[in-house]
């Protein structure tokens, strides 16, 4: 087993990971569950599913592949910072769900001062911790 697989076969069901497009698009994940050949994920920000091999960590749907690129584990504001992005976007995913007319209010929208640091520091984070 490589180390990559050996990394890949860590995440566990909470876990917050990083993953990229080859265009660079920026993907914070928290791992939704995990089973042999699978990660299932949900991407923080838009609260996208997407479902990993486990032993590669690609994603590879209508040949646009998104491949897990870091798993180092967060400091323990920025991971709280992520997993309240995750619960606020969440929310909001289940506001339209229950009422399609409604309109997110304008000041919850904005992302606070902590949000976008919280967000920057994660992607110099990831990439400075590669797997």
């Amino acid at each position: 087993m490589t180390d990559r697989e050996a990394a890949l076969r860590k995440i566990s069901a909470g876990d917050l990971f990083h993953a990229s497009t080859q265009s660079g698009a920026s993907f914070v994940c928290l791992a939704l569950q995990i089973r042999e050949h699978t990660i299932f994920a949900r991407r923080v920000t838009t609260q996208s599913v997407h479902e990993f091999d486990r032993t590669t960590g690609i994603e590879d749907p209508d040949d646009i592949p998104l491949t897990i690129n870091s798993v180092a584990k967060l400091p323990t504001d920025v991971h709280e910072i992520m997993l309240g992005l995750d619960r606020k976007y969440r929310e909001v995913e289940y506001r339209y769900a229950e009422d399609p007319e409604w309109d997110l209010p304008e000041d919850e929208a904005r992302l606070t001062k902590q949000e976008i640091d919280g967000l920057l520091f994660v992607g110099d984070f990831y990439r400075a911790h590669p797997i």
